[in-house]
Protein backbone atom coordinates (compact mmCIF):
# COMPACT_ATOMS: atom_id res chain seq x y z
CA UNK A 1 0.00 0.00 0.00
CA UNK A 2 1.67 3.57 -0.81
CA UNK A 3 2.74 5.83 1.87
CA UNK A 4 -0.65 7.89 1.18
CA UNK A 5 -2.99 5.32 1.17
CA UNK A 6 -1.42 4.07 4.64
CA UNK A 7 -2.28 7.66 6.15
CA UNK A 8 -5.47 7.52 4.78
CA UNK A 9 -6.61 4.12 6.16
CA UNK A 10 -5.29 5.58 9.36
CA UNK A 11 -7.10 8.65 9.62
CA UNK A 12 -10.62 7.60 8.16
CA UNK A 13 -9.94 3.20 7.31
CA UNK A 14 -9.59 2.19 3.74
CA UNK A 15 -10.75 6.28 2.74
CA UNK A 16 -10.13 5.58 -1.28
CA UNK A 17 -11.80 3.88 -4.05
CA UNK A 18 -10.66 1.13 -6.28
CA UNK A 19 -10.39 4.11 -9.41
CA UNK A 20 -7.45 5.70 -7.17
CA UNK A 21 -5.64 2.29 -6.84
CA UNK A 22 -5.89 1.40 -10.37
CA UNK A 23 -4.37 5.04 -11.34
CA UNK A 24 -1.95 4.74 -8.04
CA UNK A 25 -0.61 1.36 -9.45
CA UNK A 26 -0.04 2.26 -13.18
CA UNK A 27 1.60 5.69 -12.30
CA UNK A 28 4.02 3.40 -10.04
CA UNK A 29 4.77 0.32 -11.67
CA UNK A 30 2.68 0.34 -14.81
CA UNK A 31 5.16 -2.09 -16.82
CA UNK A 32 4.96 -4.84 -13.98
CA UNK A 33 2.88 -7.92 -14.62
CA UNK A 34 0.15 -7.88 -12.92
CA UNK A 35 -1.72 -10.64 -14.46
CA UNK A 36 -0.43 -14.38 -16.46
CA UNK A 37 -3.81 -15.76 -17.77
CA UNK A 38 -3.04 -18.47 -21.12
CA UNK A 39 0.31 -17.42 -21.43
CA UNK A 40 0.15 -13.79 -21.75
CA UNK A 41 1.36 -11.58 -19.21
CA UNK A 42 -0.31 -8.45 -18.54
CA UNK A 43 0.89 -5.55 -17.22
CA UNK A 44 -1.06 -3.22 -15.06
CA UNK A 45 -0.78 -0.21 -17.48
CA UNK A 46 -2.03 -2.74 -20.48
CA UNK A 47 -4.85 -3.46 -17.82
CA UNK A 48 -5.83 0.05 -16.81
CA UNK A 49 -5.43 1.41 -20.38
CA UNK A 50 -8.44 -1.93 -21.09
CA UNK A 51 -10.19 -0.59 -17.68
CA UNK A 52 -10.60 2.93 -19.52
CA UNK A 53 -11.54 1.39 -22.84
CA UNK A 54 -14.46 -0.49 -21.15
CA UNK A 55 -15.27 2.77 -19.31
CA UNK A 56 -15.53 4.54 -22.47
CA UNK A 57 -17.77 1.59 -23.56
CA UNK A 58 -20.43 2.11 -20.85
CA UNK A 59 -20.57 5.73 -21.59
CA UNK A 60 -20.95 5.19 -25.45
CA UNK A 61 -23.90 3.29 -24.44
CA UNK A 62 -25.29 5.25 -21.70
CA UNK A 63 -24.76 3.34 -18.63
CA UNK A 64 -25.28 6.06 -15.83
CA UNK A 65 -23.21 5.91 -12.43
CA UNK A 66 -25.18 3.37 -10.47
CA UNK A 67 -26.27 1.58 -13.33
CA UNK A 68 -26.58 -2.57 -12.96
CA UNK A 69 -24.42 -4.44 -14.90
CA UNK A 70 -23.73 -7.94 -15.03
CA UNK A 71 -20.88 -9.79 -15.84
CA UNK A 72 -20.98 -13.79 -16.14
CA UNK A 73 -17.81 -15.20 -17.08
CA UNK A 74 -15.63 -17.19 -15.72
CA UNK A 75 -11.88 -16.09 -14.67
CA UNK A 76 -9.89 -14.34 -17.28
CA UNK A 77 -8.48 -10.83 -17.33
CA UNK A 78 -11.54 -9.75 -19.82
CA UNK A 79 -13.37 -10.04 -16.63
CA UNK A 80 -11.02 -8.54 -14.51
CA UNK A 81 -10.83 -5.27 -17.41
CA UNK A 82 -14.49 -5.30 -16.62
CA UNK A 83 -14.34 -5.07 -12.81
CA UNK A 84 -12.52 -2.53 -12.63
CA UNK A 85 -13.91 -0.23 -15.58
CA UNK A 86 -17.18 -0.88 -14.39
CA UNK A 87 -15.67 0.82 -11.24
CA UNK A 88 -14.13 3.73 -13.05
CA UNK A 89 -17.83 4.57 -14.37
CA UNK A 90 -19.38 4.53 -11.22
CA UNK A 91 -21.29 2.12 -12.21
CA UNK A 92 -23.22 -1.06 -10.13
CA UNK A 93 -20.51 -4.37 -10.37
CA UNK A 94 -22.93 -7.62 -10.35
CA UNK A 95 -21.29 -10.56 -11.41
CA UNK A 96 -22.82 -13.75 -11.43
CA UNK A 97 -21.61 -17.19 -11.69
CA UNK A 98 -21.32 -18.00 -15.70
CA UNK A 99 -22.87 -21.66 -14.80
CA UNK A 100 -26.17 -19.93 -12.83
CA UNK A 101 -29.53 -21.04 -14.42
CA UNK A 102 -33.41 -21.35 -13.76
CA UNK A 103 -34.92 -20.08 -10.60
CA UNK A 104 -31.68 -19.16 -8.93
CA UNK A 105 -30.38 -17.08 -11.58
CA UNK A 106 -34.10 -15.47 -12.42
CA UNK A 107 -33.87 -14.77 -8.67
CA UNK A 108 -30.81 -12.92 -9.14
CA UNK A 109 -31.86 -10.82 -11.71
CA UNK A 110 -35.20 -9.85 -10.52
CA UNK A 111 -33.26 -8.61 -7.50
CA UNK A 112 -30.56 -7.00 -9.47
CA UNK A 113 -32.53 -5.38 -12.41
CA UNK A 114 -29.39 -5.02 -14.69
CA UNK A 115 -29.49 -3.02 -17.42
CA UNK A 116 -26.27 -4.62 -19.38
CA UNK A 117 -25.20 -7.77 -19.30
CA UNK A 118 -21.44 -9.07 -20.34
CA UNK A 119 -21.53 -12.70 -20.66
CA UNK A 120 -19.71 -15.76 -22.26
CA UNK A 121 -22.25 -17.57 -25.10
CA UNK A 122 -23.53 -20.17 -22.96
CA UNK A 123 -24.19 -18.00 -20.23
CA UNK A 124 -25.69 -15.64 -22.38
CA UNK A 125 -28.50 -18.15 -23.47
CA UNK A 126 -29.19 -18.84 -19.95
CA UNK A 127 -30.03 -15.49 -19.42
CA UNK A 128 -32.24 -15.19 -22.21
CA UNK A 129 -34.08 -18.67 -20.56
CA UNK A 130 -34.25 -16.65 -17.09
CA UNK A 131 -36.35 -14.19 -18.59
CA UNK A 132 -33.68 -11.01 -19.39
CA UNK A 133 -34.76 -9.10 -21.70
CA UNK A 134 -31.81 -5.97 -21.63
CA UNK A 135 -28.58 -6.01 -23.68
CA UNK A 136 -25.90 -8.59 -23.43
CA UNK A 137 -22.49 -8.20 -24.84
CA UNK A 138 -20.59 -11.54 -25.93
CA UNK A 139 -17.10 -10.75 -24.30
CA UNK A 140 -15.19 -14.08 -24.01
CA UNK A 141 -11.80 -13.16 -24.84
CA UNK A 142 -9.39 -10.35 -23.80
CA UNK A 143 -8.95 -7.30 -26.28
CA UNK A 144 -5.79 -6.43 -25.42
CA UNK A 145 -3.34 -3.59 -25.75
CA UNK A 146 -3.88 -3.07 -29.37
CA UNK A 147 -7.39 -1.36 -28.68
CA UNK A 148 -7.84 1.89 -28.68
CA UNK A 149 -7.70 2.73 -25.15
CA UNK A 150 -9.66 6.50 -24.42
CA UNK A 151 -8.48 8.75 -21.72
CA UNK A 152 -11.50 8.45 -19.66
CA UNK A 153 -11.45 10.45 -16.02
CA UNK A 154 -12.99 8.35 -13.41
CA UNK A 155 -16.71 9.26 -12.20
CA UNK A 156 -15.49 12.07 -10.11
CA UNK A 157 -18.07 11.82 -7.50
CA UNK A 158 -17.42 8.45 -6.48
CA UNK A 159 -17.26 7.80 -2.56
CA UNK A 160 -15.47 5.12 -0.35
CA UNK A 161 -18.79 4.52 0.89
CA UNK A 162 -20.68 4.40 -2.30
CA UNK A 163 -21.98 0.51 -2.95
CA UNK A 164 -19.84 -1.07 -5.74
CA UNK A 165 -20.89 -4.25 -6.05
CA UNK A 166 -23.28 -6.60 -5.59
CA UNK A 167 -22.36 -10.13 -4.82
CA UNK A 168 -24.83 -12.77 -4.33
CA UNK A 169 -24.15 -15.54 -1.90
CA UNK A 170 -23.83 -19.20 -2.76
CA UNK A 171 -27.49 -19.94 -1.58
CA UNK A 172 -26.66 -22.66 0.17
CA UNK A 173 -29.70 -23.06 2.40
CA UNK A 174 -32.30 -21.03 -0.03
CA UNK A 175 -32.12 -18.15 -2.83
CA UNK A 176 -29.27 -16.22 -3.40
CA UNK A 177 -28.98 -12.83 -1.58
CA UNK A 178 -27.37 -9.96 -3.13
CA UNK A 179 -25.00 -9.09 -0.73
CA UNK A 180 -24.22 -4.80 -1.08
CA UNK A 181 -20.39 -4.14 -1.25
CA UNK A 182 -18.92 -0.78 -0.43
CA UNK A 183 -15.87 0.71 -1.75
CA UNK A 184 -14.55 0.96 1.65
CA UNK A 185 -15.18 -2.84 1.73
CA UNK A 186 -13.46 -3.73 -1.09
CA UNK A 187 -9.88 -2.30 -0.35
CA UNK A 188 -10.71 -3.47 3.82
CA UNK A 189 -10.85 -7.26 1.98
CA UNK A 190 -7.28 -6.62 0.17
CA UNK A 191 -6.02 -5.19 3.47
CA UNK A 192 -7.08 -8.39 4.87
CA UNK A 193 -5.73 -11.13 2.13
CA UNK A 194 -2.67 -9.07 2.41
CA UNK A 195 -2.55 -9.48 6.50
CA UNK A 196 -3.59 -13.41 6.12
CA UNK A 197 -0.91 -14.13 3.42
CA UNK A 198 1.99 -11.52 4.55
CA UNK A 199 1.98 -10.59 0.81
CA UNK A 200 5.00 -8.76 -0.46
CA UNK A 201 5.88 -6.94 -3.42
CA UNK A 202 6.94 -10.08 -6.26
CA UNK A 203 4.59 -12.97 -4.20
CA UNK A 204 2.82 -14.73 -6.77
CA UNK A 205 -0.64 -16.44 -6.49
CA UNK A 206 -2.66 -18.79 -7.99
CA UNK A 207 -5.96 -17.62 -8.52
CA UNK A 208 -8.20 -20.26 -8.97
CA UNK A 209 -11.26 -18.07 -7.12
CA UNK A 210 -13.94 -16.76 -9.33
CA UNK A 211 -14.11 -13.15 -9.47
CA UNK A 212 -18.33 -13.27 -8.67
CA UNK A 213 -16.88 -14.50 -5.34
CA UNK A 214 -15.50 -12.06 -2.95
CA UNK A 215 -12.21 -13.98 -2.81
CA UNK A 216 -11.44 -12.76 -6.69
CA UNK A 217 -11.78 -9.38 -6.24
CA UNK A 218 -10.04 -8.55 -3.25
CA UNK A 219 -6.68 -10.34 -4.87
CA UNK A 220 -6.91 -8.14 -7.69
CA UNK A 221 -7.17 -5.03 -5.17
CA UNK A 222 -4.67 -6.67 -3.43
CA UNK A 223 -1.89 -7.57 -6.20
CA UNK A 224 -2.83 -3.76 -7.51
CA UNK A 225 -1.71 -2.24 -3.88
CA UNK A 226 1.02 -4.48 -2.77
CA UNK A 227 3.20 -5.60 -5.98
CA UNK A 228 1.41 -9.09 -6.01
CA UNK A 229 1.44 -10.98 -9.11
CA UNK A 230 -2.09 -13.39 -9.92
CA UNK A 231 -1.81 -16.65 -12.06
CA UNK A 232 -5.35 -17.44 -12.76
CA UNK A 233 -6.84 -20.26 -13.77
CA UNK A 234 -10.22 -20.90 -14.69
CA UNK A 235 -11.12 -23.35 -11.66
CA UNK A 236 -8.94 -24.99 -8.96
CA UNK A 237 -7.90 -28.34 -10.53
CA UNK A 238 -6.00 -30.82 -8.04
CA UNK A 239 -4.58 -32.71 -11.02
CA UNK A 240 -3.01 -29.37 -12.29
CA UNK A 241 -2.28 -27.67 -9.19
CA UNK A 242 1.85 -28.89 -8.41
CA UNK A 243 2.35 -28.76 -11.75
CA UNK A 244 1.05 -24.72 -12.13
CA UNK A 245 2.67 -23.81 -8.52
CA UNK A 246 5.93 -24.97 -9.58
CA UNK A 247 5.46 -23.92 -13.37
CA UNK A 248 4.73 -20.20 -12.19
CA UNK A 249 6.98 -19.95 -8.68
CA UNK A 250 3.33 -19.68 -6.93
CA UNK A 251 4.55 -18.49 -3.49
CA UNK A 252 1.18 -17.94 -1.45
CA UNK A 253 -1.63 -20.33 -1.34
CA UNK A 254 -5.67 -19.74 -0.61
CA UNK A 255 -7.70 -22.35 0.09
CA UNK A 256 -11.83 -22.29 1.16
CA UNK A 257 -13.93 -25.55 2.03
CA UNK A 258 -12.16 -29.07 1.20
CA UNK A 259 -9.40 -27.92 -0.97
CA UNK A 260 -6.62 -29.00 1.46
CA UNK A 261 -8.60 -32.48 1.67
CA UNK A 262 -8.66 -32.80 -1.99
CA UNK A 263 -5.19 -32.18 -2.06
CA UNK A 264 -4.66 -34.24 0.58
CA UNK A 265 -5.83 -37.19 -0.83
CA UNK A 266 -3.71 -37.66 -3.93
CA UNK A 267 -0.73 -40.61 -3.37
CA UNK A 268 2.37 -39.19 -1.55
CA UNK A 269 5.22 -38.31 -3.86
CA UNK A 270 8.55 -37.83 -3.23
CA UNK A 271 8.73 -34.62 -4.42
CA UNK A 272 5.54 -33.27 -2.13
CA UNK A 273 7.75 -30.45 -0.25
CA UNK A 274 9.28 -29.14 -3.19
CA UNK A 275 7.82 -26.15 -3.97
CA UNK A 276 8.00 -22.43 -3.68
CA UNK A 277 4.85 -22.07 -1.56
CA UNK A 278 5.70 -20.16 1.85
CA UNK A 279 1.94 -20.38 3.16
CA UNK A 280 -1.55 -21.28 3.12
CA UNK A 281 -4.18 -19.43 3.71
CA UNK A 282 -8.20 -19.52 4.11
CA UNK A 283 -11.07 -21.00 6.13
CA UNK A 284 -12.76 -24.10 7.03
CA UNK A 285 -9.08 -26.32 7.70
CA UNK A 286 -10.09 -28.91 10.47
CA UNK A 287 -7.06 -29.58 13.16
CA UNK A 288 -6.74 -33.02 11.97
CA UNK A 289 -5.79 -31.96 8.21
CA UNK A 290 -3.74 -28.83 9.62
CA UNK A 291 -1.33 -31.09 11.40
CA UNK A 292 -1.28 -33.74 8.30
CA UNK A 293 -1.15 -30.98 5.67
CA UNK A 294 1.93 -28.85 7.44
CA UNK A 295 3.66 -32.51 7.85
CA UNK A 296 3.08 -33.44 4.27
CA UNK A 297 3.90 -30.59 2.39
CA UNK A 298 5.94 -28.07 5.21
CA UNK A 299 3.47 -25.11 4.28
CA UNK A 300 2.47 -23.38 7.37
CA UNK A 301 -1.23 -23.24 7.69
CA UNK A 302 -2.79 -19.90 8.39
CA UNK A 303 -6.78 -20.25 9.09
CA UNK A 304 -8.97 -16.97 8.62
CA UNK A 305 -12.73 -16.75 9.70
CA UNK A 306 -14.87 -13.85 7.44
CA UNK A 307 -18.01 -13.37 5.33
CA UNK A 308 -18.47 -10.99 2.65
CA UNK A 309 -21.10 -9.00 5.04
CA UNK A 310 -17.76 -8.01 6.62
CA UNK A 311 -15.30 -6.95 4.14
CA UNK A 312 -14.41 -10.97 3.92
CA UNK A 313 -11.30 -11.14 7.00
CA UNK A 314 -12.40 -10.77 10.40
CA UNK A 315 -10.00 -12.80 12.14
CA UNK A 316 -6.83 -14.04 11.07
CA UNK A 317 -4.82 -16.79 13.18
CA UNK A 318 -1.25 -15.19 13.19
CA UNK A 319 0.09 -17.28 16.57
CA UNK A 320 -0.27 -20.53 15.09
CA UNK A 321 -2.77 -22.27 17.63
CA UNK A 322 -3.83 -25.05 15.78
CA UNK A 323 -7.67 -25.10 15.31
CA UNK A 324 -8.09 -21.61 16.02
CA UNK A 325 -9.86 -18.44 13.46
CA UNK A 326 -7.31 -16.49 15.47
CA UNK A 327 -8.09 -12.68 16.55
CA UNK A 328 -10.03 -9.75 14.82
CA UNK A 329 -8.61 -7.58 12.58
CA UNK A 330 -7.83 -3.95 14.03
CA UNK A 331 -10.75 -2.32 12.96
CA UNK A 332 -13.39 -5.10 14.42
CA UNK A 333 -14.33 -6.32 17.13
CA UNK A 334 -15.86 -9.41 17.56
CA UNK A 335 -18.14 -10.51 20.93
CA UNK A 336 -19.78 -14.13 20.81
CA UNK A 337 -23.26 -13.86 21.74
CA UNK A 338 -26.61 -15.90 23.38
CA UNK A 339 -29.88 -16.42 22.33
CA UNK A 340 -31.08 -13.74 24.29
CA UNK A 341 -28.01 -11.45 22.78
CA UNK A 342 -26.09 -11.18 26.17
CA UNK A 343 -22.03 -11.97 25.77
CA UNK A 344 -20.99 -15.42 26.35
CA UNK A 345 -18.25 -16.46 28.80
CA UNK A 346 -14.88 -17.82 27.29
CA UNK A 347 -15.06 -21.98 26.40
CA UNK A 348 -18.94 -21.43 26.11
CA UNK A 349 -20.72 -21.47 22.07
CA UNK A 350 -22.17 -18.49 21.02
CA UNK A 351 -22.67 -16.54 17.61
CA UNK A 352 -20.30 -14.24 16.20
CA UNK A 353 -21.02 -10.78 16.35
CA UNK A 354 -19.04 -7.91 14.32
CA UNK A 355 -19.14 -4.40 15.15
CA UNK A 356 -16.55 -2.03 13.10
CA UNK A 357 -14.81 1.33 13.04
CA UNK A 358 -16.50 2.59 10.65
CA UNK A 359 -20.03 2.04 8.74
CA UNK A 360 -18.74 1.11 5.71
CA UNK A 361 -16.63 -1.96 7.05
CA UNK A 362 -20.00 -3.81 7.37
CA UNK A 363 -22.45 -4.05 4.32
CA UNK A 364 -25.51 -1.73 4.25
CA UNK A 365 -27.26 -4.81 3.94
CA UNK A 366 -28.84 -7.19 1.16
CA UNK A 367 -30.55 -5.68 -2.00
CA UNK A 368 -34.38 -5.79 -2.35
CA UNK A 369 -34.61 -7.85 1.44
CA UNK A 370 -35.14 -5.49 3.81
CA UNK A 371 -36.35 -8.57 6.02
CA UNK A 372 -33.06 -10.67 5.80
CA UNK A 373 -31.15 -7.02 6.23
CA UNK A 374 -32.86 -6.75 9.40
CA UNK A 375 -32.10 -10.37 11.02
CA UNK A 376 -28.35 -9.50 10.19
CA UNK A 377 -27.85 -6.02 10.95
CA UNK A 378 -29.57 -5.62 14.61
CA UNK A 379 -28.14 -3.55 17.80
CA UNK A 380 -25.61 -1.49 15.78
CA UNK A 381 -23.96 -5.35 15.18
CA UNK A 382 -24.03 -7.55 12.13
CA UNK A 383 -25.28 -11.11 13.54
CA UNK A 384 -23.11 -13.89 11.46
CA UNK A 385 -25.16 -16.71 12.12
CA UNK A 386 -21.92 -18.45 12.67
CA UNK A 387 -21.14 -20.01 16.26
CA UNK A 388 -17.98 -19.83 17.62
CA UNK A 389 -15.86 -20.22 20.99
CA UNK A 390 -12.91 -18.24 22.27
CA UNK A 391 -10.41 -19.47 25.03
CA UNK A 392 -8.83 -17.64 27.88
CA UNK A 393 -6.23 -16.49 25.92
CA UNK A 394 -8.54 -14.39 23.56
CA UNK A 395 -7.73 -16.85 20.27
CA UNK A 396 -11.72 -17.67 18.16
CA UNK A 397 -12.73 -20.94 16.80
CA UNK A 398 -15.72 -21.76 14.31
CA UNK A 399 -18.14 -24.44 15.63
CA UNK A 400 -20.55 -24.25 12.59
CA UNK A 401 -23.43 -22.86 11.39
CA UNK A 402 -26.15 -21.62 13.83
CA UNK A 403 -28.76 -23.21 11.37
CA UNK A 404 -26.46 -26.56 10.60
CA UNK A 405 -26.61 -27.26 14.47
CA UNK A 406 -29.60 -29.58 16.04
CA UNK A 407 -30.82 -30.87 19.21
CA UNK A 408 -30.04 -34.37 20.14
CA UNK A 409 -30.68 -36.21 23.22
CA UNK A 410 -30.94 -33.05 25.31
CA UNK A 411 -27.92 -31.66 23.92
CA UNK A 412 -27.20 -29.00 21.13
CA UNK A 413 -25.02 -30.65 18.45
CA UNK A 414 -23.37 -28.40 15.76
CA UNK A 415 -22.52 -30.28 12.37
CA UNK A 416 -19.12 -28.97 12.18
CA UNK A 417 -18.01 -30.80 15.29
CA UNK A 418 -19.56 -34.29 14.28
CA UNK A 419 -17.65 -33.68 10.83
CA UNK A 420 -14.55 -32.85 12.50
CA UNK A 421 -14.45 -36.03 14.29
CA UNK A 422 -15.10 -37.75 10.71
CA UNK A 423 -12.50 -36.82 9.35
CA UNK A 424 -10.11 -38.82 11.81
CA UNK A 425 -11.28 -42.52 9.86
CA UNK A 426 -9.26 -43.41 7.13
CA UNK A 427 -12.42 -44.41 5.08
CA UNK A 428 -13.94 -41.23 4.72
CA UNK A 429 -12.94 -38.94 2.27
CA UNK A 430 -15.36 -35.85 3.36
CA UNK A 431 -18.55 -36.06 5.23
CA UNK A 432 -22.13 -33.81 5.92
CA UNK A 433 -24.14 -34.39 8.84
CA UNK A 434 -27.96 -32.70 9.09
CA UNK A 435 -30.43 -33.29 11.77
CA UNK A 436 -33.86 -35.18 11.05
CA UNK A 437 -36.87 -35.48 13.13
CA UNK A 438 -36.39 -38.19 15.61
CA UNK A 439 -39.57 -40.69 15.73
CA UNK A 440 -39.92 -39.28 20.20
CA UNK A 441 -38.93 -35.62 20.27
CA UNK A 442 -35.61 -33.48 18.89
CA UNK A 443 -33.82 -34.78 16.37
CA UNK A 444 -31.51 -38.08 14.76
CA UNK A 445 -28.09 -37.45 12.85
CA UNK A 446 -28.24 -38.15 9.10
CA UNK A 447 -24.53 -38.57 7.91
CA UNK A 448 -23.91 -38.34 4.03
CA UNK A 449 -20.09 -39.84 3.71
CA UNK A 450 -17.76 -39.47 0.19
CA UNK A 451 -15.32 -42.54 1.02
CA UNK A 452 -11.67 -42.51 0.44
CA UNK A 453 -10.38 -44.67 -2.65
CA UNK A 454 -10.64 -47.89 -2.50
CA UNK A 455 -13.01 -47.78 1.00
CA UNK A 456 -16.18 -50.25 1.26
CA UNK A 457 -19.36 -48.68 2.42
CA UNK A 458 -20.11 -50.44 6.20
CA UNK A 459 -22.64 -48.34 8.34
CA UNK A 460 -22.31 -50.52 10.81
CA UNK A 461 -18.44 -50.50 11.21
CA UNK A 462 -19.05 -46.79 11.37
CA UNK A 463 -21.00 -46.05 13.64
CA UNK A 464 -19.00 -48.68 16.30
CA UNK A 465 -16.23 -46.71 15.39
CA UNK A 466 -18.15 -43.53 15.97
CA UNK A 467 -19.09 -44.92 19.86
CA UNK A 468 -15.26 -44.84 20.49
CA UNK A 469 -14.64 -41.69 19.04
CA UNK A 470 -17.52 -39.09 20.01
CA UNK A 471 -19.84 -37.91 22.49
CA UNK A 472 -22.74 -40.74 22.48
CA UNK A 473 -25.07 -37.57 21.19
CA UNK A 474 -22.80 -36.95 18.45
CA UNK A 475 -22.92 -40.40 17.01
CA UNK A 476 -24.93 -40.91 13.63
CA UNK A 477 -28.16 -43.27 13.84
CA UNK A 478 -28.30 -42.85 10.00
CA UNK A 479 -25.73 -43.14 6.93
CA UNK A 480 -26.34 -42.34 3.30
CA UNK A 481 -22.57 -43.25 0.84
CA UNK A 482 -22.23 -40.60 -1.87
CA UNK A 483 -19.77 -40.52 -4.58
CA UNK A 484 -19.17 -37.20 -4.25
CA UNK A 485 -21.19 -33.48 -3.04
CA UNK A 486 -22.77 -30.73 -4.39
CA UNK A 487 -20.60 -27.55 -4.18
CA UNK A 488 -20.47 -23.84 -4.29
CA UNK A 489 -17.19 -22.09 -6.60
CA UNK A 490 -15.57 -22.01 -3.19
CA UNK A 491 -15.96 -25.88 -2.58
CA UNK A 492 -17.89 -25.74 0.12
CA UNK A 493 -20.52 -28.42 0.01
CA UNK A 494 -24.36 -27.56 -0.93
CA UNK A 495 -26.23 -28.42 2.10
CA UNK A 496 -29.29 -27.29 0.85
CA UNK A 497 -29.02 -30.07 -1.96
CA UNK A 498 -28.58 -33.05 0.32
CA UNK A 499 -31.13 -35.53 -0.02
CA UNK A 500 -32.47 -35.52 3.75
CA UNK A 501 -34.94 -38.59 3.25
CA UNK A 502 -34.16 -41.04 4.85
CA UNK A 503 -34.78 -43.14 1.61
CA UNK A 504 -31.70 -45.65 1.01
CA UNK A 505 -30.43 -44.65 4.61
CA UNK A 506 -28.81 -47.41 6.60
CA UNK A 507 -30.07 -47.12 10.31
CA UNK A 508 -27.68 -48.58 12.53
CA UNK A 509 -29.92 -47.75 15.90
CA UNK A 510 -30.46 -50.92 17.78
CA UNK A 511 -33.52 -52.66 17.18
CA UNK A 512 -35.25 -52.10 20.43
CA UNK A 513 -34.57 -48.04 19.75
CA UNK A 514 -36.03 -47.71 16.51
Amino acid sequence: MTADIVREATSAPFAATVAAVLADAEAREGARTILVADGRKISVAALAAEARAVAADLAAMGIAPGDPVITMLGNGPNHVALFLGIALAGALWVPLNPEARGPSLAHSLATARPVLAFAAEQAAAALTEAGYEGRTEIADGWTGPARAAPQVAPHSAASPDDVRAILFTSGTTGPPKGVMVTERMLLASAAGTQIASDCEAGDVFLMWEPLHHIGGSQLVVMALLHGAKLVMVPRFSASRFWGDVRAHGVTKLHYLGGILEILLKAAPKADDREHPVHIAFGGGCRSEVWRTFEARFAIPIREVYGMTEASSFTTINRNGTVGSVGTPLPWFEVTLRDEAGAPVAPKEAGEFTVTASHPGLLTPGYLGAPEATGRLLRDGRLHTGDLGRRDAAGNYFFIGRVTDSLRRRGENVSAWEVETALVAHPDIAESAVVGVPASIGEHDILCFVMLAEGARFDAEALTAWCRTAMPPHHVPRYWKSVEDFARTPSQRIRRDQLDRSLDGAVDTAPARDR
